[in-house]
């Protein structure tokens, strides 16, 4: 198993295993839990897919295993910014006003985590495994992007997850439901213990 990190700059290396994300979060997030997301040819993807986001791929030689997305708070496209902020202002219909209990940031030290999935594909005992090389990679990210926190929008069951591997959850706004799942907006951060690991 091995991560790779893809931005816009290193496609030329990387573009065969971002399309195979952008399939992956398809079969997860439409095919197995409905949601009513863009989509071409199989790849689900949507407006904050730009040269602006970091993207980190779990894969080994029979596929990808889990992946996210990080978008700095500051980011600025054509008609959207970020995902949370772009809900609380109203412009995305199928997530709350209220979905942060303050003022959206806009501070390149604070990055966004969205489309965070693990494969229900592969065998339990390798979950822990999973879930561990992608907080060692937010690790690693964090430290190359300066990245003092992040805002997370995920359902709630993978957020108690993320408690057991290194980081610190509170929540950044009420809960509610899409596509029959419970989630919430989340503060994250790297216990102090974890920002001594070696994540070179």
């Amino acid at each position: 198993m091995q991560s790779t990190h893809i931005t816009f700059d290193n496609l030329d290396q990387t573009g065969g295993l971002f399309t195979g994300l952008l399939r992956a979060r398809h079969h997860h997030f439409i095919e197995r839990h409905d949601w009513h997301l863009p989509q071409t040819r199989g790849m689900e993807f949507d407006q904050y897919d730009t040269p602006e986001s970091v993207y980190c791929a779990i894969h080994d030689s029979e596929g990808i295993k889990a992946g996210f997305r990080l978008t700095p708070t500051t980011a600025q496209s054509i008609n959207a910014s970020y995902m949370l902020r772009d809900a609380q202002l109203g412009l995305l219909p199928g997530l709350p006003e209220n979905i942060l209990d303050e003022p959206a940031p806009r501070d390149p030290g604070i990055w966004e985590i969205t489309r965070v999935f693990v494969s229900e594909d592969i065998p339990s005992r390798e979950r822990r495994v999973v879930r561990r090389e992608m907080a060692l990679n937010l690790a690693r990210l964090s430290r190359t992007w300066q990245v003092r926190s992040f805002l997370c929008l995920t359902s709630v069951t993978a957020a108690l997850l993320t408690l057991k591997v290194g980081f610190d959850l509170s929540p950044a706004g009420p809960r509610f439901e899409v596509a029959g799942e419970t989630c919430q907006a989340y503060r994250l951060a790297m216990r102090p213990a974890e920002k001594q690991l070696r994540v070179a």
